[in-house]
């Protein structure tokens, strides 16, 4: 099944309420170093805490981790003399729905040290000078029970094998930092050279293996076995991701290495046997969560904190269609924190929360991005830009002024073609319209006084007249307000006569394409018009009395231009000036053309294949 076709089937069971004891949201009055008030909507259940690193991505989840009854954030943040935490303040309070058709409850949780739990968080009473709502009918008194939800934590970058512990980290009473590596090496290889005999009993099967002088103490628990004939579908699921051919995979957690860690035994299809140190903490990692994952109840609180670490792009997306299908199939509501594009790619923009660093080095959380802009975020850049073509340079600069005022000019590239609104419509909306797959994020925005007098739409063509080539060619020119001839692109390219079957597709492209891809300048007005339109504008001309039409507003701002640069060929340098006052004292036509573009950009990130309505262009 497509990641399209998932996500529709997961808004549909999230819109029926099907996932129980549903975390809807959470609000921070005060923790850590977000911004004061912070609110995150659950509005998808995968969600994705998406931002660079140090924005406090993982500190969202040791809060979200503590959200559940019996679970504290505590166990990931407690105050030391070294880091203290200020008494008193860090708090957060979040809404659950219990079971379908309930009303949301509201649960405040605050760090409450006491001498039995010095870091312990518990459930307060409620309080609406934070943002609490008012609730007549709590659980117990003044406040609710906390959401009953079993909880799964994986953080990827701690995720070490016992291998890797002993290894890689663990240091003798001896070491020193002047110590060599070398040396450290050595020793660490040959106790584990030592131990393995212990660990290849465990994998052979023993049921308790020990010590040789502690034969009282067992060094591991029972071992899993995935194969073809035990847990198969956990063994395909680890293939799928990793793109492996496993045949058997051994998995125990145990203390041979002096602390407890868990270790792996793989079978390849060729028949060789390897084990975690030989494998790729992505490999390793992506087993143990599988494994865990997989064994969770209906309904549970998945966090994984960044799951995309070590994992090539294509194993990236194979995870994202794994948690997709358990979301689908078991109702967990999941959250992860990353900063993979492969991961972010064709979300719902509800799934997506932006962490981003404000002044003073505080995080503000953005709900509801869509995927390039958490992608500019990321990258510090857009790559792959939208592009509007439209009539000259004037309609350039204020489409940009407005995408900059809007904050979107980084995803879009905005170019004029020479020839004019007739050069457009009949030379490249035809080459557009037939290409979708190339040019669906190209957009033609002409100038007002091009537009139709009459509002129509491509759906509003009765099925009757849809063979008819006649009545769609009248129907072309109804929409775009051509008054040139556009052409069928067909075999031949025969004016008359010729294939009427590829001419009725071919104008049928034409006229979907520009219901969702030709748009206008407000009002019916050019750009200048536009702009001389506004009452701030106007106070630069002595003719105040001058009737602001397209007749009229290019001589005006050339007057304009001759007075502040006395030199009338800056008229595109006195335009831009003019222009930036317009933004500054914005009317009903700069707020008509920040629809118009928002809508542009709604439709360059929705998702084209599922049945949501395309957006309409903008109206009077």
């Amino acid at each position: 099944m497509s990641i399209d076709k998932l996500i529709e089937q997961i808004k549909k069971d999230y819109i029926d309420e099907r996932f129980l004891n549903y975390i809807e949201y959470i609000q921070f009055p005060k923790y850590k170093n977000l911004e004061e008030n912070t609110h995150i909507d659950f509005e998808f259940p995968l969600t994705m805490l998406v931002g660079k690193n140090g924005t406090g991505k993982s500190s969202v989840l040791h809060a979200i981790y503590g959200i559940p009854a019996g679970q504290s954030t505590g166990d990931f943040w407690f105050s030391t003399d070294v880091d203290p935490i200020k008494e008193g303040e860090n708090k957060y309070f979040y809404g659950y729905k219990a079971k379908k058709g309930a009303k949301v409850k509201e649960v405040l949780k605050k760090r409450q040290p006491s001498k039995k739990a010095f870091d312990y968080w518990e459930t307060a009473a409620l309080n609406t000078k934070i943002g609490m709502k008012i609730d007549k009918n709590m659980d117990k008194g003044s406040r609710n029970s906390p959401v009953e939800k079993n909880v799964v934590f994986f953080d990827f970058r701690a995720e070490l094998s016992a291998f890797d512990k002993y290894f890689y980290f663990y240091k003798s009473k001896n070491d020193k930092v002047k110590r060599k590596f070398e040396q450290k090496n050595r020793e660490n290889k040959q106790f584990i050279i030592n131990r393995s005999p212990l660990l290849y009993k465990i994998f052979s099967g023993e049921k308790r293996v020990t010590y040789p002088n502690h034969p009282e103490n067992c060094l591991h628990e029972d071992m899993e076995i995935y194969n073809e004939y035990n847990n198969k579908k956990i063994l395909d699921t680890i293939n799928d991701i990793l793109g492996k051919n496993y045949l058997e995979i051994k998995r125990v957690y145990h203390r041979v290495y002096e602390s407890w860690g868990t270790s792996i035994l793989v079978k390849t299809k060729e028949g060789t046997l390897y084990s975690e140190a030989n494998a790729g903490s992505g490999e390793s990692a992506i087993i143990n969560m599988v494994c865990t994952v997989l064994s969770a109840p209906h309904n549970s609180l998945i966090l994984l904190d960044e799951p995309d670490v070590s994992l090539h792009p294509s194993a990236q997306k194979k995870l994202k269609i794994f948690l997709l299908k358990i979301i689908k199939k078991y109702h967990h509501q999941i959250v992860i924190s990353t900063h993979s594009s492969v991961l972010i790619e064709g979300m719902p923009k509800e799934a997506l929360k932006l962490f981003e660093v404000i002044e003073d080095t505080k995080v503000r959380i953005v709900n509801g991005v869509y995927s390039s802009e958490a992608f500019f975020n990321i990258r510090e850049e857009v790559k792959e830009k939208n592009l509007i073509v439209c009539e000259d340079t004037s309609a350039k600069t204020l489409i940009e002024a407005v995408l900059k005022e809007m904050n979107l000019l980084e995803y879009f590239k905005v170019e004029p073609r020479h020839g004019g609104a007739d050069t457009l419509i009949t030379r490249y909306l035809p080459i557009f319209a037939l290409d979708r797959q190339i040019y669906d994020n190209v957009f033609i925005i002409l100038d007002g006084d091009k537009e139709p007098k009459e509002t129509f739409f491509y759906s509003q063509i009765p099925n009757g007249d849809m063979t008819n080539v006649k009545k769609l060619e009248q129907y072309l020119r109804k929409i775009t307000a051509s008054e040139s001839e556009i052409c069928p692109l067909i075999d031949g390219n025969k004016r008359d006569g010729g294939n009427d079957n590829q001419k009725i597709e071919v104008y049928k492209a034409y006229l979907e394409y520009a219901d969702s891809h030709l748009y206008f300048l407000p009002h019916k007005m050019i750009p200048e018009a536009i702009i001389m339109k506004n009452k701030e504008v106007q106070k630069y001309t002595e003719n105040t009395k001058a009737e602001i039409n397209n007749n009229t507003a290019k001589p005006l701002i050339q007057e304009i231009c001759s007075k502040l640069f006395l030199d009338e060929t800056q008229f595109d340098a006195c335009f831009n000036l003019l222009v930036k006052q317009w933004i500054m004292n914005k009317n009903d036509d700069y707020f008509y053309m920040e629809k118009m573009l928002q809508n542009i950009f709604d439709f360059c990130n929705s998702n084209k294949n599922l049945n949501y309505s395309r957006l309409r262009r903008v109206r009077d």
